[in-house]
């Protein structure tokens, strides 16, 4: 890949914010920075105070207004040119990204996610998702739902799945964390994720319901609830409801991403029966630490969870999900070796890969006209 090669990336989320779409953006921006590109990154969410970019990265002041942000973006754009290349981090931004790329002349990718290509957008962003020159996906469920509202070629849809950074292996359970949240002997399930009322697809509740069945077999055991959001207080209530014990259900908040390898090495299995991930990066997080996972049917979790990693089930089968917890408490680790696909490694190389392919071939910004 060229060196010379300059993007002008429209994101949601950049550095200096946390959540799945900022990991993916700082994960791919960092990959092409490393082969050589360089960025202009104009995030709505992100401060980067305190932090030091890749080299060949530069990152603006977020602006979360939407008009703000439209201004900014066709300043900043034309201010800074040439680009060889528009990055739209999301498809709710995809009429801004297509209209920048056609005003400087430059390619346009764009980047989906899950859920927000579940159903058709309206007619202008579907033109402009049409218009991409590239678009890639994190999973083949998120591109099958794409392709079957966008007239795009199947060929410039192309998968571009979550990676796990080398931070998560595995290693030794940590006893601070066992006293801490008195877990006592176990088993440990663990589930990591925003405890936010739009998600509520991710399956807490049906851990819940599962519990009293899964603790006469295992009197022990404990369900500890990572992750912080507006509905963690229904959530609480609900597992206090459903179990009946304040011991069996732990809320322990929000983990900090550089303590979430001893959080995952700590727990037993993790039990995430989300019926709605774009991927699921916690998944791998999970199986890079050795864990073995269940996951829900639907979204795009089987490209995260293959047979070696664990198992997907119907996320309200209370029956189903109960039998594939116990089956997997018995199997012990997995080996790590099983999600070296997905390390950063395998990801760069085909991030730059894809990024060279977009450089090799015509603009086809003619076609939207």
């Amino acid at each position: 890949m060229k060196g010379d090669i300059r993007l002008l990336a429209l994101l949601t989320d950049g550095y200096g914010t946390r959540g799945g779409i900022a990991r993916y953006n700082q994960d791919l921006f960092g990959a092409l920075a490393d082969g050589g590109a360089s960025a202009l990154i104009l995030p709505r969410l992100g401060d980067i105070s305190g932090l030091t970019l890749p080299p060949g990265l530069e990152q603006a002041p977020s602006i979360f207004g939407r008009f703000r942000y439209f201004l900014r973006a066709l300043w900043a754009g034309w201010r800074h040119r040439p680009f060889d290349v528009v990055f739209c981090g999301h498809i709710y931004m995809a009429t801004l990204g297509w209209m920048v790329a056609r005003m400087l002349g430059a390619r346009f990718w764009l980047q989906a996610h899950g859920a927000e290509v579940n159903e058709a957008p309206g007619r202008l962003t579907r033109r402009a998702v049409e218009a991409a020159d590239l678009v890639t996906v994190v999973s083949r469920a998120t591109r099958r739902a794409l392709l079957e509202w966008a007239d795009l070629a199947p060929e410039r849809v192309r998968v571009l799945p979550d990676t796990v950074r080398d931070t998560f292996v595995p290693g030794p359970p940590s006893e601070a964390l066992r006293s801490k949240w008195s877990l006592g002997a176990g088993p440990i399930l663990l589930t990591v994720g925003r405890l936010a009322g739009s998600e509520r697809y991710k399956g807490h509740e049906q851990i819940f319901a599962a519990l009293p069945a899964l603790r006469e077999k295992f009197p022990g055991l404990v369900h500890v609830v990572a992750g912080e959001g507006d509905d963690r207080a229904r959530l609480e209530a609900r597992a206090l409801e459903l179990v009946g014990d304040r011991n069996a259900v732990r809320f322990v908040g929000f983990v900090a991403e550089e303590a979430l390898p001893d959080l995952y090495r700590t727990a037993d299995l993790f039990v995430m029966p989300s019926a709605n991930e774009g991927f699921g990066i916690v998944y791998l997080e999970a199986a890079a630490c050795g864990l073995r996972v269940v996951g829900g049917v639907g979204g795009g979790s089987g490209d995260a969870i293959g047979e070696q990693i664990g198992m997907r089930v119907e996320p309200n089968d209370r029956e189903a999900l109960a039998q594939a917890i116990e089956r997997l408490l018995f199997q012990g680790r997995i080996n790590p070796e099983a999600i070296e696909p997905y390390r950063r490694k395998n990801f760069a190389i085909t991030a730059r890969r894809l990024l060279a392919r977009l450089m090799a071939h015509p603009r086809r910004m003619k076609d939207a006209a």
